[in-house]
């Protein structure tokens, strides 16, 4: 299987200017955990956290100081008022919306005042979408689906359901962007992708 996040993500590193040196960062979806390992090189305490218990092992072994999480983000504790910034890159559209609402809801409560989450998720104009809601069963009352094919649920996002799943606190960025991807077994293809960064009030 392909394991995601091997590389730093770009708005990683300037987010990390903007978080108190020595800070506290939760990494949500970890994946191979480059965000992670740079994060805890650059003097952070990090916590990640990533169902995939390969990753989690080479996770250990790359960087002992981090705090490695084994398990589904939905079972993960959420202290309260304990983060600097929580990343939630590309995972929350393999949630059902209303299990996103429940990790936001958490996300914003683990967040100290000021703290930030940056988000990454699929949009309803990803190329995918339209070919996907053909064939997956459509969960009622949410816009999510399920995929037989794949074992989990799918949702695609709109711009609404990211300023209304944040209210209350100070959207900064939030931007949608087609990108190009490169993984097996697809291959080279592009996503539409929503780019969010949250300042808890």
């Amino acid at each position: 299987m392909f394991k995601f996040a091997k590389k730093i993500n770009n708005k990683v590193k300037q987010l990390a200017s903007r978080i108190p040196k020595n800070g506290k960062v939760l990494d949500l979806g970890s994946g191979m955990g480059a965000n992670s390992i740079f994060l805890s090189d650059q003097g952070f305490k990090v916590t990640c956290v990533d169902k995939d218990k390969e990753v989690i092992n080479e996770i250990k072994k790359k960087c002992q100081e981090i705090n490695v999480v084994s398990g589904n983000i939905l079972d993960f504790g959420f202290p309260e008022n304990e983060y600097d910034l929580i990343l939630i890159l590309n995972v929350l559209h393999f949630f059902r919306f209303t299990e996103v609402k429940i990790i936001i809801d958490k996300t914003i409560k683990s967040l100290r005042k000021g703290g930030l989450v940056y988000l990454e998720v699929f949009s309803t104009k990803d190329p995918s979408y339209v070919n996907f809601i053909k064939v997956a069963q459509k969960i009622k009352g949410e816009g999510s689906f399920y995929s037989k094919k794949m074992k989990s649920f799918v949702h695609y996002f709109t711009k609404e359901e990211i300023i209304k799943l944040f209210s209350g606190n100070k959207i900064l960025e939030i931007e949608e962007k087609i990108t190009r991807d490169n993984h097996p077994p697809i291959g080279i293809h592009k996503h539409s992708i929503f780019f969010v960064v949250v300042e808890k009030v």
